[in-house]
């Protein structure tokens, strides 16, 4: 026995002679000393002093440990994945969840009183508890084997921990070492029973880390069928994601199939829900077997075909392909893949060609300008001097002045600087050029020039600095006329400024300008003659900027042939340079799938103003298919948000900012984003998958449909002895109670005898 609230022996014993001295004191004047009673006195200070000391040992709790046991059950933990890719019905039958929740009712007998306990889990991308198997929550859109066998090796180290501590807690011998009620080998999960398809997110099997107990027993159970299965997918559709109105582009879909044997198959092409084209494959298109194997089953290849569509009215389509499902289908959700394409009107660039010198390539170059309707062009010629009759021929000729500031500047999109000297313009027009192209994202197009009104005559840093060719002074203007045939570089026809076969009709040979020549490290070059640059383009902050270094370029025109090379050659650079046209250059848009989630668009908007200061506080505007959205701000000038459900391969959206009731600009961008992979574009049963993963984990993999009833003997000790240790109060015996009592009735009943109540 222990006195759980003994204060100690010091206390104690001041308690007993302070109730002592009091007693005595109590005792000792009064009736007690007259002579007949004071042989009573002694008698009556030892009942009332045992009272105070009785009292003193109910308040202490004199206690004593009590040890019990009971049986348990052990827990297991049952869990069910419940993706999109369990939906599945094979066989005309119930979907794969449903069959395996039949499988564990009749295999695994979850109610028996002499089987373990267990506890019901699902996963999809997350997991979670469910508690009872009509809880789970169904076709989430991705599997998450990871977060699984994370959850179990935490169950497995909690496992070990407990064994520790009832190992500890075992070796307590006496009673005094317990000073609470404390219970002793703690329950215990003792294994998992995994119900999966095998379609994993991650299927890199040594991402994959193994339970470290031996005694924890992981048990995977595949279901789906082992027999193949018909299904055919979109794979993917392509189409351009802006086009001009009143023409035409091609649609390529890609489509594959499996297990189709001989059934013909029926694609259409649908423009925002109506069928506008269809193309039938026949019997046996996707049939193809295996060469090594003549008995091995039918294996897939994939099908393009090419459709052409027209742009009638502006706006954005929703282009689809999709596939007619087929009897016993197993998987009709990938048989339809959409985007989006943009009809759009021939926007034009406002483009400022200015030239400080008259000649052929000068005049050429303009004519070839004229002749391009996407842009409105500003002809700015420094050649007459005479400041009178410069004023006059500017005003009969429609001729503008190269800006003087800033703000005229960034008017235009494109600029294009023919034979001129930059060093001789003012400070304040070189700093607006380079802010033109780094910080508005203007276009600029080089020509080449004689002695000081070429590129390599110019000592000014910035100006300089825009030039994406490094030219040797000494030998750049020495022209060897090395002739020979125009070669696009591998960046030159990704860029598609030309097509290689507008190049091959003209058989004119063609000479650089300046042979001393060499492309900066963060150039490219686009196109070459005898291994000299002749195109030269790179990035300076924002914009572009474009070298063209040929000679005689004025050959290149062609009145007959609606200006010939040269009108292609400047149509291209225009497009490709003078990509943020003057009502976008206030704002910049981006777009990514996140990564995580294979549904969900991100989007990243930049707004400044007319300086290109970031702007804080503004309100953009996010517009998609018509719904429009807020942008969150994060700061900095940068506004963010994110679309949920979006699985179009080309998004076509538009961000509108304002601060103030001042319009700061819009940006248009259609991306084509990487197809969404959902994991219903493969349902197929993955048995290697499983086997291979129960062996990296050293579990035990089966089959659903050859389960047995003696399935769950591979969880050891289905029942468990519990021992609890507790600090259990004597005074349900009401021992010391009724003696209290009683010695007071004696006292009472005393002093009542000799007259003293």
């Amino acid at each position: 026995m222990i006195f759980v609230n003994y204060p100690g022996h010091l206390i104690a014993g001041l308690l007993f002679i302070i109730f002592a001295v009091l007693v005595t004191l109590a005792f000792h004047s009064g009736e007690l000393q007259k002579a007949k009673l004071k042989h009573y006195r002694l008698p009556l200070i030892l009942l009332q002093y045992i009272s105070i000391l009785i009292l003193l040992l109910i308040l202490w709790n004199p206690s004593r440990p009590k040890i019990s046991e009971a049986v348990s059950k052990n827990s297991v933990l049952a869990l069910f994945d419940t993706s999109e890719s369990m939906s599945i019905v094979e066989d005309g039958q119930i979907t794969r969840l449903d069959k395996v929740l039949n499988i564990f009712e009749e295999k695994f007998h979850p109610l028996d009183p002499d089987g373990p306990d267990y506890k019901i889990f699902g996963f999809d991308r997350s997991f979670y508890h469910s508690g009872s198997p009509d809880f789970l929550r169904r076709w989430g859109p991705q599997t998450n084997m990871q977060n699984i066998f994370t959850m179990l090796r935490k169950y497995d180290i909690a496992n070990e921990a407990d064994f520790a501590e009832n190992a500890q807690t075992d070796n307590l011998q006496t009673p005094d070492k317990i000073n609470e009620n404390q219970t002793v080998n703690k329950n215990k999960v003792t294994g998992a029973v995994i119900f999966t398809d095998g379609q994993a997110d991650d299927k890199n099997i040594n991402a994959y880390l193994p339970i470290r107990s031996e005694d924890f027993q992981v048990l995977l159970i595949g279901i789906g069928s082992r027999k193949p299965q018909s299904d055919i997918a979109i794979k993917s559709i392509s189409a351009p994601s802006r086009i001009a109105i009143d023409t035409a582009c091609k649609v390529q879909v890609v489509v594959t199939a499996k297990n189709l044997q001989n059934q013909p198959v029926t694609i259409e092409l649908l423009k925002d829900d109506y069928v506008i084209d269809s193309r039938q494959l026949p019997a046996g298109t996707f049939a193809q077997k295996n060469q090594r194997r003549s008995s091995s089953p039918m294996v897939t290849k994939d099908i393009t075909l090419d459709f052409t569509i027209g742009a009638e009215r502006l706006g954005s389509y929703t282009l689809s392909a999709r596939a007619k499902a087929l009897e016993q289908e197993v998987n009709p959700a990938n048989n339809i893949r959409s985007t989006m394409v943009e009809v759009v009107e021939d926007t034009r660039l406002r483009v400022l060609f200015y030239s400080q010198q008259a000649g052929f390539n000068i005049g050429k170059v303009r004519q070839a300008l004229a002749r391009d309707n996407k842009i409105q062009l500003s002809l700015a010629l420094d050649v007459i001097k005479t400041p009178g009759l410069s004023e006059d021929a500017y005003k009969r000729s429609g001729y503008v002045k190269l800006p003087g500031d800033r703000d005229g500047f960034n008017k235009y999109d494109i600029i294009i600087l023919g034979s001129c000297n930059l060093d001789s313009l003012t400070g304040t027009q070189l700093d607006s050029l380079y802010s033109f192209v780094v910080d508005r994202g203007g276009g600029l197009i080089l020509l080449p020039g004689k002695a000081e009104f070429g590129p390599a005559a110019w000592m000014n840093g910035k100006a300089k600095a825009l030039v994406p060719v490094i030219l040797d002074t000494d030998g750049a203007m020495i022209k060897q006329h090395s002739h020979g045939k125009i070669e696009l570089t591998l960046e030159g026809i990704d860029s598609k400024i030309i097509s290689p076969e507008v190049l091959e009709e003209y058989d004119e040979p063609t000479s650089a300008y300046y042979q001393a020549i060499n492309t900066k490290p963060a150039a490219t070059t686009l196109a070459c003659v005898e291994d000299t640059p002749i195109i030269s383009v790179h990035r300076v902050g924002r914009g572009r900027v474009c070298f063209l270094n040929t000679s005689r370029l004025f050959l290149w025109y062609r009145e007959d042939l609606q200006g010939g090379l040269l009108y292609k050659l400047m149509a291209g650079l225009t497009a490709y340079v003078g990509r943020i046209t003057n009502l976008e250059a206030g704002v910049r848009l981006f777009a990514e799938r996140v990564t995580d989630q294979i549904n969900k668009v991100k989007f990243n908007a930049y707004v400044c103003d007319k300086s290109f200061a970031p702007v804080t506080g503004a309100n953009v505007l996010l517009n998609i298919a018509e719904e429009v959205s807020s942008m969150n701000e994060l700061g900095g000038g940068y506004y963010v948000a994110e679309i949920d459900d979006t699985k179009d391969q080309t998004i076509v959206a538009t961000a509108q900012a304002e601060v103030n009731g001042i319009f700061l600009g819009e940006k248009t961008i259609a991306v084509n984003l990487p197809p969404a992979q959902t994991e219903m574009a493969n349902v197929g049963f993955d048995e290697n998958f499983l086997r291979t993963l129960a062996k990296r984990l050293n579990a035990k993999y089966l089959y659903a449909n050859n389960i047995d009833k003696n399935v769950t003997q591979i969880f050891e000790a289905q029942t468990r002895t519990y021992s609890s240790r507790r600090m259990t109060s004597i005074w349900p015996n009401w021992l010391l109670l009724l003696v209290l009592c009683a010695l007071l009735s004696v006292n009472w009943f005393l002093r009542r005898a000799i007259g003293l109540v």
